[in-house]
């Protein structure tokens, strides 16, 4: 197949599914053969009359567009940017803030107070009833969860019926969730007595006493059921409840600065591995800081590194001291509540309108035996104690050392409201309403701060019982106000009568209510098979969490989730991609059938940022991918035109001047060769060694490039053209164009940039061509 620079060549009889594969060529011609690489199979061409045409080295066709670059389709179809300056800017909101109307008005309302909005559109026949079932099912599982969580704490139990009922009303006000329901947890409950602990360890050093934290102890205990332990001081209730309520100010505070600064994102960056894992962690500690109240000894209180290890180690010391009547009252309640909870509850769950509350049931059963039979007097029981009756009266935060938990309030700020906003979108996703994560955050810090004032600690909201709620058919977050109004009626009138009430049953409560926590370890395996970073995520936070502690934890959990986003990025995988037959997309040949390379071309894929962090492992995956690295193509092009220069001297004299000096064939340059008696001259030159001569890199899975991208790049087109192998990017994105831009990146390369993988391969093969191409005209 043949032909000279005076030839036309006419496409006929072309197979509209082949393409133009097999050009039939005029006979008459003078004859030069074609490069085999002209035949360009990725454009299709229907039968038509001049249907291509090839001049210059660029196709027209009226059914094929020539090669588009980035820069030529940004010119022709991106809008023009509005440039508008920062005052301009600043007068438009300053309008918009100061327009005043009905629909305005109804619209801030509805902003600042989710409940208005819920409250105009409430349906009374049909939303009410299910919101005062829903309401009083919650409240009666408050009671006993918020005394059992207040002892957590080491708190009195009655600060739990508090913390249940004045942070929620302010919730219902500026709250957007309609299904969960707020109040005392377990993880806040224990960040709130690792506080309290630490102050307490402020006050051992100043008094030189040892402190036993423990709420059970009171004024009518015996001495039987007192500490043994000579020089043990309590820690006044006063005391800790005034450091609660500094933490709970302080707490809400920080979640208002970040809801008003519209930070409620920061939780994207809790995965749910972290969140996970830190939660079975932290189940551990409760269930660990439970065992001494169900077997009735008294020990120390731990905190710091290594706290698990260090109760254990005195719970073994002092576990002869075991009170028999408290291990086996903790046996019963743990068994009672576990087979109707999960024998019963969960088995019969469509057939009970309303799981039964056997929570409540068990702390009924437990106070009136107790009573009756005397369990404190009798068997050394701990009970719960005085309870005061009546609202308490309403007290400024004492705010003594808080130097000395400043990390905590951070900690507790961001675990209250990430795991609190995460179960709120999981019920609003359900019941197809929006969040908003910024008011969530102000509804929880204005709950912290009003609820500081009235002896409250920390709340969040509790898993468990937004289960209830949902199931039980609520509809609005009008069911939190029926929920309160069973707390109010234990707060005002009977909360007495709960004096007599065993604290191991308070603790089996908390105890059977971990086990959904703790069974998290049955999802390892899932989490494994999905994802390797997301299941080491999940063990580092879990296993440093429960060894070291919960703040550590938490902190090393994050650091390492961070390290993990680094490794993936580090590890981002390069890979060859070829055009699969018969359609329009490109794969790995490695991994998909039809999948062919382009002589002379490699295309290769990138998967990741290109920054920083991974500029020069992305370069020494694209040498090995493309099978070309410029520096070694160099040595060898200099190595053979070494050996060419000492094959000239030895066939030819070297050359005299008009001077008589003698000059020697330069490297690179060109070569006289003898070949059938005739001198020819011959260059030494990239092709002789490396077929490649473009390199075309797909850049559809890059969301951004750095400074030192962008210099990455540079380098890596100027490496290839010193050794005459061109690359072109495809598919970029425009926060990448813009980077490139403001680095003048594409100033130099414009012509290399393209709209589209196909774009570049037809260039790439014009370009290889365009001496034959600049000869020959399609017709």
């Amino acid at each position: 197949m043949i032909v000279t620079s005076e030839t036309v060549v006419k496409v006929s009889d072309v197979d509209e599914e082949a393409g133009v594969d097999n050009p039939v060529f005029s006979p008459s011609m003078n004859m030069t053969e074609i490069p085999p690489s002209l035949y360009i199979t990725d454009i299709k061409v229907k039968k038509t009359d001049s249907s291509a045409l090839v001049q210059n080295g660029k196709l027209l066709s009226s059914n094929q567009d020539p090669p588009t670059t980035e820069e030529k389709f940004r010119n022709d179809f991106l809008l023009p940017e509005e440039n508008t300056s920062l005052r301009e800017v600043f007068c438009d909101q300053f309008k918009k803030c100061c327009l005043c109307s009905k629909e305005r008005c109804n619209r801030i309302i509805d902003k600042i107070l989710p409940c208005y909005k819920v409250l105009r559109k409430y349906k009374v026949k049909e939303d009410l009833p299910n919101d005062i079932i829903c309401g009083l099912t919650v409240g009666i599982m408050q009671l006993p969860q918020g005394m059992a969580y207040a002892m957590l704490a080491e708190l009195p139990p009655v600060v739990g019926l508090y913390v249940s009922f004045f942070p929620v009303l302010i919730y219902f006000l500026l709250g957007t969730s309609r299904h969960v329901s707020a109040g005392t947890v377990a993880v806040i409950s224990l960040l709130t007595g690792s506080v309290i602990a630490k102050i307490t360890d402020v006050y051992k050093s100043n008094t030189g006493v040892d402190i036993l934290l423990n709420n059970s102890i009171n004024a009518n205990d015996t001495g039987d059921s007192a500490v043994n332990t000579p020089n043990v001081f309590v820690l006044p209730d006063d005391v800790k409840i005034g450091i609660a309520m500094s933490l709970a100010i302080l707490v809400g505070f920080t979640q208002i600065a970040l809801g008003l600064l519209r930070l409620g994102f920061v939780t994207t960056y809790i995965s749910d591995a972290l969140v996970g894992g830190f939660t079975t962690g932290t189940a551990v500690h409760v269930g660990t800081s439970q065992v001494k109240n169900i077997l009735g000894i008294k020990i120390p209180r731990t905190d710091g590194l290594f706290q698990i290890i260090n109760t254990y180690k005195y719970i073994f010391l002092k576990i002869v001291q075991t009170n028999i009547p408290t291990l086996v009252i903790s046996i019963i309640c743990m068994a009672l509540l576990y087979i109707v909870k999960e024998q019963v509850n969960q088995r019969f769950k469509k057939k009970l309108k309303v799981p039964i509350p056997i929570e409540l049931c068990v702390v009924v059963l437990g106070t009136v035996t107790s009573h009756f039979w005397n369990f404190n007097k009798r068997f050394h029981v701990q009970i719960v104690g005085d309870i005061p009756t009546g609202m308490p009266t309403p007290s400024y935060p004492s705010f003594q050392h808080v130097d000395v938990y400043i990390t905590e309030i951070f900690i507790i700020a961001i675990i209250s409201f990430a795991q609190s906003v995460s179960l709120a979108a999981l019920m609003a996703k359900r019941h197809n309403y929006s969040l908003d994560s910024n008011q969530e955050l102000l509804a929880y810090g204005a709950g912290n701060v009003f609820g500081s004032f009235f002896s409250c600690y920390p709340y969040a909201a509790s898993v468990s019982r937004s289960s209830v709620q949902e199931s039980a058919g609520g509809k609005t977050q009008l069911a939190s106000l029926f929920s309160c109004s069973m707390v109010l009626i234990v707060i005002l009138w009977i909360g007495y009568l709960f004096e007599s009430l065993p604290n191991c049953v308070l603790s089996a409560i908390i105890v059977v209510a971990l086990k959904s926590l703790i069974l998290q370890f049955m999802e390892l395996p899932q989490i494994w098979r999905t994802s390797k970073y997301d299941f080491f995520i999940w063990v580092v936070t879990c296993g440093c969490t429960v060894i070291l502690h919960v703040d550590y934890g938490l902190i090393i959990g994050l650091g390492f989730s961070f390290l993990t986003v680094v490794i993936r990025t580090q590890r981002a995988v390069v890979s060859p991609m070829s055009k699969i037959s018969d359609t329009e997309v490109y794969r790995n040949p490695n991994k998909y059938i039809l999948a062919k390379e382009k002589p002379g071309i490699k295309i290769v894929g990138f998967n990741s940022p290109l920054y920083f962090a991974n500029g020069e492992m992305f370069v020494t995956k694209l040498h090995k991918i493309t099978g070309v690295k410029p520096e070694k193509i160099k040595k060898q092009l200099r190595r053979m035109a070494m050996k060419d220069v000492l094959t000239t001297k030895d066939n030819f004299p070297a050359e005299e001047d008009t001077e008589g000096s003698t000059t020697e064939p330069a490297t690179g340059a060109p070569i006289n060769t003898v070949m059938n008696g005739h001198v020819t001259k011959h260059m030494s030159t990239r092709a002789d060694i490396c077929v490649v001569h473009h390199i075309i890199i797909d850049f559809s899975a890059v969301p951004f490039i750095d400074s030192v991208g962008a210099k990455i790049l540079k380098q890596v087109f100027d490496d290839y053209a010193t050794i005459d192998i061109k690359v072109f990017l495809a598919c970029i994105a425009d926060d990448v164009w813009s980077v490139l831009e403001t680095t003048r990146f594409v100033e130099k390369y414009s012509d290399n940039i393209f709209t589209t993988l196909d774009s570049a391969v037809i260039m790439a093969l014009l370009d290889e061509n365009k001496d034959f191409l600049n000869a020959v005209t399609y017709v």
